[in-house]
């Protein structure tokens, strides 16, 4: 009965505005400091190619977008004006903008890994649909008079709640909705193909020398960018209902009055919290411990070193980053014009410094060879044609190899910067 009053205006009130404001302060030093991070590691070459991702660059846009949003809720204006009406344009503007970007972030994982699209290729029409989207949702009801000064904010002003309601669900909540809807589809796509390629290996007799699709290589990476969309999906469901009832409830009740606060003070962390998520990015954390190590090099021997690969003991991406240059530097022949497919049970990633050094020196015991030239069973001596014609074809099986390796890890790496 309590939720039925109507508000009594007490000293809560008077905090409200500083509570928000708070939130949008933090967020935008927040959101500032990660920006000027991730602008300084691209800067710089040692760290640069950690970041080279579309998704990371989809999450900057976004990023930024609620950098912009942070920045123009803070209040400035105490009543209706035409500053008013554009500051509200503008936030709704760039509000929409990041929605879009973090649905383009689910869309794109999908695209690349299950529809096997390129990334790279699509990135631009990420921005372009996603600009003319939020001109088209935004323009609208600016032009229209719909925005303005309302409970101590810029935003949908229309006296007619009705009228206001409609605005506000054609020009926002039902996309904001739609996109909510399809990140969540996106990432549950992912999750069955995932389970379903995982599900085909197990069912393969030779389970363990088949290689791994980059789906399956990359699938702690794949899940860790899930959570953008993720986040933004549960922060859009809850502020696009709580703005549906409070339009539909405009009566200033104890439970309208609490609702509110909880909107404000979603829309008021959505900064703070996407920042807190991006700054857990593999990418950036690898481009910051590439740093780190660049400078405790450059400590140590008085010069600055040359870029390091990352160890062992690191993200399997790394190493196919790594170990791919060196093979295609010591083989560059081996690349070009090769089917993709797997020769057998020869393509496992560990066997590639194998295939580089002698074959008198691996295949001790294989064929004779090196009994021979040891002088041991003269049998290598009665059939030197078969001796031959042995070796030249395990030596085509051992090219073969590294054949497929190579393109495993070109491929991998392709996967990596489109996803």
């Amino acid at each position: 009965m309590s939720n039925t009053k109507l508000h009594v205006p007490n000293t809560l009130d008077a905090h409200l505005q500083d509570t928000v404001l708070t939130f949008n302060i933090a967020g935008v030093v927040l959101t500032a400091s990660l920006l000027f991070t991730i602008a300084y590691a691209a800067w710089n070459p040692v760290s640069r190619h950690h970041l080279n991702r579309v998704s990371l660059r989809l999450l900057v846009s976004a990023i930024i977008s609620n950098l912009l949003f942070a920045a123009s809720s803070i209040p400035v204006f105490t009543g209706q004006s035409a500053g008013c009406s554009f500051m509200a344009f503008f936030g709704m503007s760039v509000f929409m903008f990041s929605v879009c970007m973090f649905f383009c972030i689910a869309l794109n994982l999908q695209l690349v890994l299950v529809h096997h699209v390129n990334g790279n290729v699509m990135e631009k029409f990420y921005y372009i649909a996603s600009g003319v989207a939020v001109a088209i949702l935004n323009i609208a009801p600016y032009a229209a008079g719909q925005f303005g000064y309302s409970s101590g904010t810029c935003w949908f002003n229309d006296p007619r709640p009705d009228v206001q309601f409609q605005w506000l669900l054609g020009s926002q909540t039902i996309w904001i909705l739609l996109m909510c809807t399809g990140e969540v589809v996106s990432f549950l796509f992912i999750l069955r193909y995932m389970y379903l390629i995982r599900k085909d290996r197990v069912l393969t007799s030779s389970f363990s020398t088949i290689p791994k699709p980059p789906i399956m290589a990359y699938r702690s990476i794949i899940l860790r960018i899930g959570l953008y969309p993720l986040l933004s999906c549960s922060l859009n469901f809850t502020g696009s209902i709580l703005d549906i009832w409070l339009t539909k409830n405009p009566v200033p009740t104890e439970l309208q009055w609490q609702l509110s606060f909880v909107d404000l003070c979603v829309f008021g962390l959505r900064p703070s919290l996407y920042s807190l998520l991006a700054a857990t990015d593999p990418g950036f954390l690898r481009a910051i411990r590439a740093l780190q190590n660049d400078r405790k090099s450059t400590n140590s021997t008085g010069t600055t070193s040359s870029i390091e690969f990352p160890s062992s003991e690191s993200h399997r991406m790394e190493r196919f980053s790594m170990n791919s240059r060196v093979l295609v530097h010591v083989q560059p022949e081996l690349g070009k014009n090769l089917p993709w497919k797997a020769h057998g049970n020869k393509s496992r990633l560990d066997q590639s410094n194998a295939a580089l050094t002698p074959f008198e020196e691996q295949s001790v015991w294989s064929h004779g060879g090196a009994a021979g030239a040891r002088g041991k069973p003269p049998f290598v001596d009665q059939e030197p044609e078969q001796s031959g014609s042995s070796q030249a074809e395990q030596e085509r099986e051992r090219e073969e190899e590294l054949e497929v390796e190579i393109q495993m890890r070109s491929r991998a790496e392709d996967i990596a910067r489109q996803i």
